[in-house]
């Protein structure tokens, strides 16, 4: 019997502390809830005075916002809120007047959306402007194959006169007029629906709008339109803390750069560590951001949201050293910077990791909204039906005997200024067709029938059930939510190969948190005519703003440069992000014998490949070679036969000619008499210009009947086939490398880690041979050969090093001895073997690539070369 009444209370207190355990997680949101109800009468707030307060935002506060955001990264889009209420509030004070709490609010929001949109429309522009001409977009070879209609060409006048005023800049400035536009239909139509759905009809109540709506309740307490509470006096230390703050962090760089010396008290925009304290914390991306607003953020944030992102970087910061002592990031060296350590990590690991905490966050997130919806819903319910018995279900105006639609009136003597639904559902429709029109436009061929069913289902079916749920869950608890990488995944889907399909509209937009929107405005007690107003005023006057200043700003430097320190430190990275997107759809392809290509069948012997993309204006050398190793998925394990001649070609896009061979390329004319036992190249032919980045090189080789092979291409900007451009046949894109990469050594031959490759441990040395003069001895690690990039995980507190070739007549090799790097470089012949005797080492390669001068010239009789079955003559890996 005890027992049982011992199991019974645990389980009592276990139920309980369940429940309390829930109670307390949504008190705050109850505590925010309740902090505001909406008025039962609405007034204009589009007067004279808004209309002059949006033309002095716009000609005073925006083109310091735009500045600031270059030079520092900080956004003003706030202060320029509150200095213009406050300026509005003094001179209606002394012109013995006041400020409606309408007008306050509707000063609040148009300051705010001006700031933004009128900092952002020629923005991206400029950005565009930036990664057409871009480091990255050249290392990825895109800077050409950006479509003409959302950037002008890096070569381009308008980019190198730094204007917008010009023909090249018509297409991407109409296009971004026409979506800016139809952007804001589709934001005011479906915030307007879906309030009315989830507000109106259901009653849900918005946790978080009270304390938007409660910000204009607090100046207009200064205005003397309302009683006079606790809030200004909280809010004018906050803007002195903050005026004092953006003086030094701010004011002084800029004010001591025009006397020509400029004086950083504080790192703008963070203090980068990394390169200090990569020794300790090693692969971390360590920095400080120095910005007093970060501090305040925090402190009006949920608590449990602070304690998250801080264990989040601390996590971050905490694995990084040991992911790199495993091995897992190898392309971070010590030193690198805040940005340079992120890119590098991020190829590695972050970013795959990323990318599945997004989705498993996403997931939970599902489940617990979902779960504490039902919840929310059945007490809402409940709370309706007993208020519901009390009021009647004729609306109380006294001449009106229409149904009761919101708090006891109809929509006509509620006066919030409503509109018609199915005027709203028209034009939203319009703004939901324009991308899928827009889409098969520029894109008539890409755009298939099936494409573009699939459009029509995302805008008018999954888009709005997508909405309609985020604006429910918005309206229970306060959280909008959404499936991430959709669009991505409908672009790899597609198949399509090419950049082009990273600049096709799609009409995938959660419009949820719009309704939130519409809750505020009814909270302030301002009608939602005045709203419309507002947006219509608005939208020329931030066209030609943005157009005017930001043409000014691009005139007097370069953007971005030493004049935006912030641009031009972070640009970089957003370029790089946007490269690596972009040519994640750009991969190689290979038909071989009895495949079409182009309605013709390639015959047998032959095969076609076509490289991902080439770089414009340089001359490119090409070859090819067979393999019989089919089972083998690795092309690293595959044994080959020899090399076919060197082709070479220049590439041209824009149609021209070539220019004089360069001697490399006249060296390979003299060899071409030379029998070669490898492929034949058929096409191109030698010195050829070729006006795209996808050429299809073709190559044959001599097969006896049944027989068949597999080819292997590479191309590259040197003829030695070890530059940083190298492409080969079985490359993946670098996306791709980061996602799918096999990140354990396995050894199970079926994945791409390396694994079975070998490190030499030098055993013997001839003495006449090319090891003997570089000086190799018994017992040395050989890491490199001819700067052959040998990607081995760091042993003790040695790092990673790189090395390349320094010419095609030496032989350069990097080796341990002693726990020591030894380097040292000699003549080579053609032809030439290492002659080293060597023992194998497999307990610490992550990967080898191979080159064809180095041979095994002895193996070992013992070790784990005997076991392997290598032989003289064999390839060193």
């Amino acid at each position: 019997m005890e027992a049982s009444f011992q199991r019974l209370s645990g389980s009592l207190q276990q139920l309980f502390g369940r429940e309390q355990k829930r109670k307390r997680q949504w008190a705050e949101l109850e505590e925010y809830r309740d902090l505001l109800q909406a008025p039962d009468r609405f007034e204009e707030g589009f007067t004279i005075r808004t209309i002059i307060g949006v033309l002095f935002i716009s000609l005073i506060m925006t083109p310091g916002e735009m500045f600031l955001g270059l030079y520092a990264g900080i956004d003003i889009g706030v202060a320029a809120q509150w200095v213009t209420v406050i300026l509005f509030l003094e001179i209606s004070k002394r012109s013995f007047t006041s400020l409606k709490r309408q007008e306050i609010y509707l000063l609040v929001y148009v300051a705010s959306a001006l700031v933004s949109r009128e900092e952002g429309a020629f923005l991206d522009l400029l950005w565009r402007q930036y990664f057409v001409t871009s480091v990255e977009a050249e290392q990825f070879a895109i800077s050409r194959l950006l479509p003409w209609w959302w950037v002008p060409a890096p070569d381009s006048e308008a980019i190198a006169e730094r204007t917008f005023i010009h023909r090249d800049w018509l297409a991407p400035i109409l296009l971004l007029v026409i979506g800016t536009i139809m952007g804001r239909i589709a934001w005011f139509t479906s915030g307007y629906m879906l309030f009315r759905l989830v507000s109106d009809r259901e009653q849900l109540p918005f946790p978080t709008a009270p304390m938007a709506a409660l910000s204009a309740m607090a100046l207009a307490e200064d205005s003397g339109a309302e009683r006079e509470t606790w809030k200004w006096p909280v809010f004018s230390i906050g803007a002195a803390i903050g005026a004092s703050f953006g003086l030094i962090y701010v004011g002084i760089p800029v004010i001591t750069e025009l006397w020509g010396s400029k004086v950083t008290i504080l790192p703008i925009p963070f203090w980068d560590l990394s390169p200090y304290l990569g020794n300790i914390i090693q692969a971390a991306p360590l920095g400080i951001v120095l910005n007093l607003g970060a501090v305040f953020v925090g402190m009006f944030m949920p608590f449990w949201s602070v304690v998250g992102s801080f264990a989040g970087v601390m996590l971050h910061t905490a694995v990084s050293p040991f992911l790199y002592a495993w091995g897992y990031l190898p392309r971070w060296e010590i030193g690198m910077g805040l940005i340079q350590t992120s890119i590098a990590t991020g190829i590695d690991f972050w970013r795959a990791f990323s990318i599945g905490i997004t989705i498993a966050v996403t997931i939970v997130s599902f489940y617990q909204l979902f779960s504490t919806g039902r919840e929310k819903q059945a007490e809402l319910r409940e709370k309706l039906r007993l208020q519901g018995d009390d009021q009647s279900g004729v609306c109380k105006h006294s001449d009106c005997h229409r149904p009761a639609e919101v708090r006891g009136y109809c929509l006509k003597h509620l006066g919030r200024g409503d509109f018609n639904l199915w005027v709203c559902a028209s034009l939203f429709c319009v703004a939901a067709i324009y991308p899928i029109v827009l889409a098969k436009t520029l894109f008539p061929t890409l755009v298939s029938t099936g494409l573009l069913v699939l459009f029509v289902l995302i805008a008018f079916v999954y888009a709005p059930i997508m909405s309609f749920v985020s604006a429910r869950l918005d309206g229970l608890v306060g959280r909008n939510v959404s499936i991430p990488h959709v669009e991505d995944a409908i672009r790899f889907m597609t198949g399509f190969r090419g950049v082009e399909i990273w600049f096709m509209p799609f009409p995938v937009r959660n419009f949820g948190g719009h309704a939130e929107g519409f809750r505020v405005v009814e909270l302030t007690g301002m009608r939602f005519t005045s709203l419309l107003k507002a947006e219509l005023f608005m939208l020329p006057i931030v066209f030609g703003v943005s157009l005017m200043y930001w043409t000014f700003l691009w005139r007097l430097a370069p953007i971005p440069s030493e004049s935006y320190p912030y641009a031009q430190t972070m640009w970089p990275l957003r370029a790089f992000d946007t490269a690596l997107y972009y040519s994640s759809t750009m991969y190689s392809k290979m038909w071989r014998a009895g495949e079409e290509l182009e309605g013709d069948i390639v015959p047998n012997g032959q095969v076609v490949w076509s490289p991902s993309n080439l770089q414009d204006g340089r001359w490119w050398y090409w070859r090819v070679r067979t393999t019989r190793d089919f089972e083998v998925p690795d092309p690293v394990k595959r044994s080959y036969e020899p090399w076919s001649q060197t082709g070479y070609f220049y590439a041209n896009f824009s149609g021209g000619g070539a220019p004089p061979p360069p001697e490399a390329a006249q060296r390979i004319d003299a060899e071409a008499g030379t029998p070669s036992d490898g492929p034949q190249l058929l096409w191109p032919p030698n010195g050829m210009a070729i006006a795209t980045p996808n050429p299809n090189f073709r190559a044959a080789v001599n097969l006896a009947p049944g027989d068949s092979v597999d080819f292997y291409f590479e191309v590259d900007r040197l003829p030695s086939f070890d530059g940083e451009f190298l492409q080969r046949s079985s490359d993946r894109p670098l996306l791709f490398e980061m996602l799918w990469q096999d990140m354990r050594f396995t050894g199970n031959r079926k994945d791409d880690d390396g694994d079975l490759n070998i490190a030499a441990m030098v055993a013997g040395v001839e003495p006449e041979g090319l090891g003997g003069q570089l000086g190799l001895a018994e017992g040395d690690r050989l890491r490199a050969v001819n700067g052959v990039e040998l990607r081995v995980p760091e042993w003790d507190t040695e790092r990673i090093d790189r090395y390349f070739t320094q010419g095609a007549d030496s032989v350069f090799a990097t080796w341990e001895r002693d726990e020591k790097i030894v380097r040292r470089a000699v003549l080579h012949r053609p032809g030439e073997a290492l002659g080293l005797e060597f023992v194998a080492d497999t307990s610490f390669v992550e990967s080898w690539t191979e080159y064809d001068a180095v041979r095994v010239a002895a193996v070992a009789g013992e070790g784990l070369g005997d076991r392997l079955g290598l032989q003289a003559g064999d390839h060193l890996l």
